[in-house]
């Protein structure tokens, strides 16, 4: 296994179920991509991730990860 995919699937809390749903997947064929299976919050902190802090963008989208945080 690849040490980023380690490291991603160790912040996982229940890292069985997601190897599990991941080989389910490539053994039914959707090897596809589809953006709809990536988390709101995933995409949001990797968008973030793409701008220094002091951006008009960041902050916008760290708004939009305080809103999207249940209350």
């Amino acid at each position: 296994m690849d040490y980023d995919l380690v490291i991603q699937l160790a912040k996982k809390v229940n890292q069985s179920k997601e190897v599990c749903v991941a080989v389910r997947k490539h053994l039914n064929g959707a090897e596809d991509f589809s953006l709809a299976d990536v988390p709101i919050m995933q995409l949001l902190a990797t968008l973030q991730s793409r701008f220094d802090q002091f951006d008009a963008e960041y902050n916008l989208i760290q708004t939009l990860i305080a809103m999207c945080r249940p209350s």
